[in-house]
């Protein structure tokens, strides 16, 4: 169960030696925070659970729960702060509801019985209308995670290994747990906190899991740390220790392996990506990193000695060799010298084999970074012929709206606030729609309707033949996600943070799905799933018919990018600078594609090439299997539009003012053609004629084949 903590440090009443403004600062954003899920998601100020719990504040948020700061009221002569985490159970069927809530009873009794100083206690639980609610100790402090952000360089190598070896011995307290161990699951930097004392404290034991929607392939924990073993089901110590492993990874380097492929730590080695880190730790961090489980640390112990003998040399005798010791250097793999792991790399090199995956699982295998590449980079010559203006039309303001044409008619928005529906032919004006703000995104055909999303927070519908308003759906904030139909309905994203799903015919709301930045990407529709990015950095696979959500994966940096389906796969860019396939049906990265800036335009997919473009020039072809690069093309100038590929041509906009139309194949120049403005509006191809718009305020017809 993932939950975001913000900073709770100095909050609320009582803070001793708290700083006003900061502690003001940090109110301030909770109180946005608390804004952007609406009030009708989060439990109102001062709501008093059982008559005890006082709610103050939100501190925390995850897709299935919400954590809160609260008063518990007994005790009326002091102030006793907790921490409120309430979980939602999506769960339709009574039965199955009452089956969770009898199995989330028996961890939390387990949970409770735990007596460590770096384990928050439980006190309550209870139901309350169709929510469950977890009264937990409250811990004052930053995770790791949001202590890695402010510093924002790796941390220094001999704090990270004392962090080490106090989680080992979390893990080792939790781990020795009788009838049977209890495996944590979820060690990550964001759930450990650093308290204002200096002590560190593991949160969210991922009790919400009872109440998620039992779906298959579904997996207790975070990609990127989780262990191979951990997506077939298996929860064992030697998870915990991988994902302990990659937590320290990410502290060394400040490489997060979420954005990463899974399992290719061996690629990122510690001492690699940050030189200062020794042969040593890299080594031990290594280790503990292991494809197999049983070339791993065998236990926290013995990964908390060798961390603590790496700090000072010699103060751990765990690793000789002795008769009652089951951790000999055999069993570790590693090479041992006079009681120390050997910093010889060539030695450590020929004691710790890379990874040899032993899972005969498919969809484990590991995958290959996108094979390196450098092709010629390919740009206009200067006998590249300017194509053949049709027609142009011009409206009041910039044309950064993407065109749609049905049959005669093309359709076109402007941040004049209008929809102009213009003869395909002519360019002759037939009818404008008014709205009340900026109209960015692609309008949607729905059968006889045109729908548009507009910078004012609405999204209209119009009759598409004469341009009367047939319904308005209003949200709270601008709609610069492009609406997508897949009948009867229409998906779009808002800047109000969600997802929504309207009935085509009438506008009704389906259903909305909350994210926690705008979401200015727009969908793509495939097998019942709605695929669509935020600018909270998350790619959401949703279910059509209900909002719910499928997975959802992280990149780097917000997803403006509009993914493209092909083969089972996603495709999609993010402003990280990357280009990414995603496996449509696990979430797997397969393979990204690194360009010299962000990427907000969408790619597309033809003939097992996908096109895209980037802001750092150049339009990309890459290879859809493997991510490697076929050619690119360099405009001199930033690339937001997006590519269309028609006929085996490639037609896109860049902001050098040019249309560009390129050979699919080679991405040699066929011809361009100069506006007077930057070109952001992505193509529309019909019946031989390029449309497309710019922020001269005109929209351009242009003949697709020189000579036609």
């Amino acid at each position: 169960m993932l939950i975001k903590k913000i900073g709770t440090s100095q909050l609320g009443k009582g803070g001793e030696g708290a700083n006003p403004t900061k502690r003001d600062d940090e109110t301030s954003s909770l109180n946005t925070l608390r804004n952007s899920l609406g009030t009708g998601n989060t439990l109102d100020f001062g709501t008093a659970l059982q008559d005890r719990y006082e709610v103050e504040q939100v501190i925390g948020y995850g897709g299935m729960s919400t954590v809160y700061r609260a008063r518990d009221l007994r005790f009326t002569e002091a102030v006793r702060v907790v921490a409120v985490k309430e979980m939602f159970d999506v769960s339709t069927d009574p039965a199955v509801r009452e089956d969770k809530f009898r199995r989330f009873k028996q961890e939390a009794n387990t949970l409770a019985m735990l007596n460590h100083p770096s384990i928050p206690k439980i006190y309550d639980f209870f139901p309350h209308n169709d929510r469950i609610y977890l009264i937990i100790e409250f811990v004052d402090g930053k995770n790791l995670e949001v202590l890695l952000e402010e510093r924002n360089e790796p941390l220094e190598e001999r704090e990270v290994l004392e962090w080490g070896a106090q989680l080992c011995e979390v893990l080792t307290y939790l781990h020795s747990q009788k009838p049977k161990p209890i495996i944590f699951r979820d060690m990550k930097p964001s759930n450990v906190m650093l308290t204002t004392t200096g002590r560190l404290m593991l949160v969210d034991f991922g009790i919400a899991k009872f109440f998620q929607e039992d779906k298959k392939g579904t997996m207790i924990g975070t990609e990127g740390y989780s262990p191979p073993e951990q997506y077939k089901g298996m929860a064992l110590p030697g998870g915990d220790i991988y994902a302990l492993g990659a937590t320290l990874h990410q502290l060394l380097t400040n490489n997060d392996p979420r954005v990463e492929i899974p399992f290719t730590f061996h690629e990122r080695r510690p001492h690699t990506l940050n030189p200062k880190i020794s042969a040593e730790t890299d080594a031990v961090i290594m280790k503990a990193l292991e494809f197999d489980i049983n070339r791993r640390w065998t236990t926290a112990v013995e990964f908390q000695h060798v961390m603590l003998n790496a700090i000072q040399p010699g103060t751990s005798n765990t690793t000789t060799t002795t008769a009652n010791n089951s951790s000999s250097t055999r069993d570790l793999n590693l090479p041992i010298k006079n009681g120390r792991l050997t910093t010889n790399a060539l030695e450590v090199a020929q004691f710790s084999p890379m990874v040899n995956p032993t899972l005969p699982t498919s969809h484990l295998a590991r995958p290959v970074a996108a094979p390196a590449a450098r092709p010629e980079e390919l740009g206009l010559r200067n006998d590249t012929p300017v194509a053949k203006m049709v027609w142009s039309f011009g409206s009041e303001e910039e044309v950064r709206s993407s065109p749609v044409v049905n049959q005669n008619m093309v359709f076109i928005g402007s941040y004049d606030s209008n929809l102009y529906a213009l003869d395909a032919k002519n360019g002759q004006f037939i009818w404008k729609a008014a709205t009340n703000g900026g109209v960015a995104g692609t309008p949607c055909l729905a059968e006889q309707l045109i729908v548009v999303g507009s910078e004012d927070g609405s999204v209209y519908a119009f009759d598409q033949s004469r341009g009367q308003q047939q319904w308005v759906f209003r949200t709270t904030g601008p709609v610069r996600s492009s609406p997508r139909y897949q009948p009867p309905m229409i998906f779009f994203g808002s800047d109000d943070y969600h997802i929504y799903c309207v009935e085509a015919r009438t506008g009704r709301q389906a259903w909305k799905a909350r994210t926690w930045k705008p979401v200015r990407s727009s969908a793509v529709i495939s097998a019942g799933k709605i695929f669509i990015g935020s600018d909270d950095s998350q790619l959401y696979a949703l279910d059509g018919s209900n909002g719910n959500q499928v997975w959802k994966w992280r990149a780097q940096d917000e997803i403006r990018s509009s993914p493209a389906v092909y083969d089972n796969k996603i495709f999609v860019g993010s402003m990280d600078s990357h280009i990414y396939c995603i496996d449509a049906q696990t979430s797997w990265p397969l393979w990204k594609h690194k360009t010299g800036g962000y990427v907000s335009s969408s790619p597309t997919v033809q003939n097992n090439k996908v096109y895209v473009g980037s802001v750092d020039g150049c339009l990309y072809c890459l290879e859809a299997k493997n991510g490697k690069l076929v050619w690119k093309f360099n405009t001199g100038s930033q690339i937001t539009s997006s590519p269309r590929v028609v006929e085996g041509v490639v037609y896109f906009g860049a902001n050098d003012r040019n249309v560009y139309a390129l050979d699919a194949e080679n991405g040699n120049p066929k011809w361009y053609y100069p506006t007077e403005g930057a070109v952001p509006s992505s193509p529309a191809v019909a019946n031989g004629i390029v449309y497309v718009g710019s922020i001269d305020y005109r929209l351009y017809a242009l003949m697709a084949r020189l000579g036609s």
